[in-house]
Order: structure tokens, then C-alpha cells, then sequence
């Protein structure tokens, strides 16, 4: 049965707890007729204190109570570990480890906290490492005990691929955009269908399989196809690829009737969509304190922002190419690489974004 290595019947509870189970069963909600399929999932619906109310015991639990409830925990999980445990799958995903380093990104720009960077930085070190297939740029699907094995989809390099831009959003390591963008003209080389423009869930190389389709429907985890039409337009600004920039577009113009008529199944589809009607915010920010006033501007929420930061200019991307910080930091607030008269205060940069939004 499902669960069973989890869940207790009433009966199981009294016979080890003994006197100790009136207490705990109260607490945790055990009741013989169970709150799934019959048996107990032990489930605290609130906290101790109110718990000590409900039971009217002047001033809370006693330490007495209290120690008898933790006692009988553990005396559950030592009877528990004499159960057969379930199986255990952990082998390590190169795509839902990527979007955990988005996430990491993303709570670092929101918050600020230095470890979701760190955790962030150490687990693209690792992916970069450990699934690497050669010396080319081709991937391994899965990770486990030292040995990766299996071709990678069209979603781990997706996702891998947005784990870098968005870890380059952060720390402003160009080498990264610069293995974003050669991940990408893989994918380009070895998944995509030129007649469609749509990338196929397998590369060419995966000679083991009789058919070869398209993964385009955004459900719990979202389509590479779609992943990827954000990355091509990101990246096109980012690195100046008008090739990637154009691809995106007509991946966008296949499904653009899809998206309008089924649109929650087409979720990230019709965001890119949306980036393409509100254009990307373009900004650049050039000088000692960049990355300093980057922090502060990635703490407002952007979602249609691409930021760069460097300390001087640098001519091999467009956004950084030609411009100075005119002895202090600037701010560079752009569309289509178009810019705004440069600022020097994050609120001022803001006020720029919300007027060209408008």
C-alpha cells in the first residue's frame, strides 16, 4: 500500500505508547477510523499551546506533558524503522537541479542572502562538472553515486541554460552568457527542427528511439520549448545574437493560436508572449559600485528585466559596448539597445523604467 512505511492504525499507536497514547493521539488527530484510506497520517493541526487550552491544562503543557509527547515520538520512530522501507530514488536530474539553481537565483535577488547565491554557484559547479559527457558540450541526463549515464532532453539543457542566465544575473560572471550561448547553438545544431523551428525533446545523436517529438505543453514543469524561447530572447540581448532573437520569434508565431485558444496549458508560452507585446527592459550598469546598485535594482521585482553590470565598458556586448561611467556609476536604462539619458540612483533608474513601460 502507498505510504504504509508512514502511516499508523489507532491500535498500533496504544499498543506501544501504552498510557502515553490518549495524550499523543489528541495531539496528532489518530482516531480508529484513520484520515487516509483507514489508517493515520499524524498530522498537527495546531499548535501546542492551543492544543494545551483545548485540554485545559493551567498554563500550557507541562514539562511533564511535553516530555512525554517527545518520548513518544521517539519511541514511534524507533518502532517504525523495524518497517521495510519504501524505495528510495535518488538519483540526481540535471533539469530539476537547474531549476533549483533558478530558484536560488531568484531568492538571492529578492533577498539578498548570500548562501542562496553560494548554494546556487556550488550546484552549477556541480552540474557543469559531473554531467559533462566528453569534451564537447553534450550532457548526461542523470547523476548517481559518481557515474552519470543516460543522453540529455531538450529540458535539462533548457533549464541549465536559464540557471546560467539567471546566475549571471547575480554574480555578473559574462562567462557564463558566454556558455549559455554555446549550450544554446548546440541545442540549435543537435534538437531543432528546421522546418518547424521548434526543438525535438531528443537530440539527433540518440539513435535508440523510433520517434522523435516535440515537447511543447507547460504542466509541472515547464516545456523545454518554451524554456527555451525565453532563453533565445534573453540571450539575443544579452550576447547580441540576432540569430537566437529571430528563432524565438518564430517559435512564438507556431504556437501563437495554441497559446490564445488553450492558454493554461501553454503558461510560460504566453508570458513570452506577453514580453513580446511589453518589451524586455534593457538595463546596463557601468562603474565601481555596479554590482552594489544591481543588488539593490534586482531587489524590485522586474520580471521583463535583462541587467548587466561590469566596471567598465566592454565591447563584446552590446548593452556594456561604449558606455562610461563619467567618474562615478552609471545607470543605463534601454530598449532595443536604444538608451536613456544615464542616472545614478536606483530611483531614478526606476522612475525610467516605469515612464518607458508606460
Amino acid at each position: 500500500m502507498e505510504g504504509k512505511f508512514y502511516v499508523w492504525t489507532k491500535q498500533e499507536i496504544d499498543s506501544v505508547l501504552g498510557e502515553d497514547a490518549p495524550l499523543f493521539n489528541a495531539y496528532y488527530g489518530v482516531s480508529e477510523g484513520g484520515n487516509w484510506e483507514g489508517v493515520n497520517i499524524l498530522n498537527r493541526k495546531q499548535r501546542l499551546s492551543a492544543f494545551a487550552e483545548e485540554q485545559r491544562l493551567s498554563g500550557g503543557l507541562s514539562e511533564a506533558g511535553l516530555r512525554g509527547l517527545s518520548e513518544a515520538e521517539a519511541r514511534l520512530f524507533t518502532e517504525r524503522a523495524k518497517r521495510v522501507r519504501p524505495g528510495l530514488d535518488d538519483k540526481i536530474l540535471l533539469s530539476w537541479n537547474a531549476l533549483m539553481a533558478t530558484a536560488y537565483c531568484k531568492a538571492y535577488a529578492a533577498l539578498g542572502d548570500p548562501a542562496y547565491r553560494e548554494t546556487a554557484e556550488r550546484n552549477i559547479r556541480f552540474l557543469s562538472d559531473k554531467f559533462k559527457m566528453g569534451e564537447g558540450l553534450a550532457l548526461y541526463h542523470t547523476y548517481k553515486e559518481g557515474n552519470a549515464q543516460y543522453d540529455a532532453f531538450l529540458e535539462d539543457y533548457a533549464l541549465l541554460i536559464e540557471a546560467l542566465i539567471e546566475l549571471y544575473s547575480i554574480n555578473y560572471d559574462t562567462s557564463l552568457l558566454q556558455l549559455a550561448g554555446q549550450y544554446t547553438d548546440y541545442l540549435i545544431e543537435h534538437f531543432l527542427d528546421p522546418d518547424s523551428k521548434l526543438f525535438y525533446f531528443t537530440g539527433a545523436q540518440q539513435q535508440d528511439i523510433i520517434l522523435r517529438r516535440k515537447d511543447l505543453y507547460d504542466s509541472a514543469m515547464p516545456s523545454g520549448n518554451s524554456t527555451m524561447v525565453h532563453n533565445l530572447h534573453r540571450l539575443g540581448i544579452l550576447l547580441g545574437r540576432d540569430d537566437f532573437t529571430n528563432l524565438s520569434v518564430e517559435m512564438l508565431r507556431s504556437l501563437k493560436s495554441s497559446v490564445e485558444r488553450y492558454p493554461s496549458s501553454f503558461a510560460r508560452w504566453a508570458r513570452a508572449l506577453l514580453y513580446r507585446v511589453y518589451p524586455m527592459q534593457e538595463v546596463a550598469i557601468i562603474g565601481q559600485n555596479a554590482e552594489v546598485k544591481a543588488r539593490s535594482l534586482n531587489a524590485t521585482f522586474l520580471p521583463n528585466m535583462v541587467l548587466m553590470a561590469a566596471l567598465a565598458a566592454d565591447d563584446q556586448f552590446p548593452l556594456l559596448a561604449g558606455k562610461g561611467a563619467g567618474g562615478d556609476t552609471n545607470i543605463y536604462v534601454c530598449k532595443e539597445y536604444a538608451c536613456q539619458r544615464p542616472v545614478k540612483t536606483v530611483e531614478e533608474a526606476l522612475a525610467q523604467i516605469t515612464t518607458q513601460t508606460i
